[in-house]
């Protein structure tokens, strides 16, 4: 099963970023529901704290809503993620969430580590930007438009890194947290392959201004 959590931070419309009729889920974290109501996108469920004042919150007794405390471990995001997971969703999309607050990017980031840890593919969606974590290895085609394709290690040293069918190329290299090697490569043939035999790394497609 296939997810769509719509996050709050978002710089254009849902449906100019993603087909929503595409998931078989869709949740909206926190006041993300005025975006998806201003759309008429009707979520499945929507859960947050609602923290941002009485303008924000859903009609009292919504059916589709769940209210959590404001102090709380989870952000509003995650649980949208571990709702999803309970529902069986094997491939999660949250949309937005990038930029806006720094902690609330960063926080979002983890997040996709948290769902690669558990066996579910996720990866962040936004209107220029998009990122998931990679164990292992993947081939990306390259797009008509004018993209940067960027490769991080992301929670230690990676090992057998390989990059081939871009502007820079490397073959069993090592990648590490410490240092922002991978930033700013470009895929110049059909596809990019990128591998990686021990360790994780953090893939991020970033749209060219």
């Amino acid at each position: 099963m296939n997810a769509l959590i719509i996050t709050p931070y978002l710089t254009t419309d849902i449906r100019k970023i993603t087909d929503v009729s595409a998931y078989d889920l869709i949740l909206c974290a926190d006041s993300a529901y005025l975006a998806a109501q201003k759309e008429h996108i009707t979520p499945h469920i929507v859960i947050g704290d609602f923290d941002h004042g009485q303008n924000v919150r859903p009609e009292k007794g919504a059916e589709n809503t769940v209210t959590v405390p404001c102090e709380k471990d989870d952000t509003d995001t995650m649980l949208c993620v571990k709702y999803a997971m309970k529902q069986g969703a094997d491939d999660i999309t949250i949309l937005g969430g990038i930029g806006g607050r720094l902690d609330h990017t960063f926080a979002n980031l983890q997040t996709l580590a948290f769902c690669e840890s558990h066996g579910i593919r996720a990866h962040l969606l936004a209107e220029h930007d998009e990122a998931f974590l990679l164990a292992g290895s993947i081939r990306l085609p390259k797009r008509e438009e004018a993209w940067y394709l960027s490769v991080f290690a992301y929670d230690g040293a990676c090992h057998d890194v390989t990059i081939k069918g871009t502007k820079y190329e490397v073959e069993n290299a090592a990648l590490d947290t410490n240092f922002p090697l991978g930033v700013s490569n470009e895929i110049t043939a059909d596809f990019a392959e990128i591998s990686v035999k021990e360790g994780r790394l953090l893939i991020i497609l970033s749209k060219k201004d």
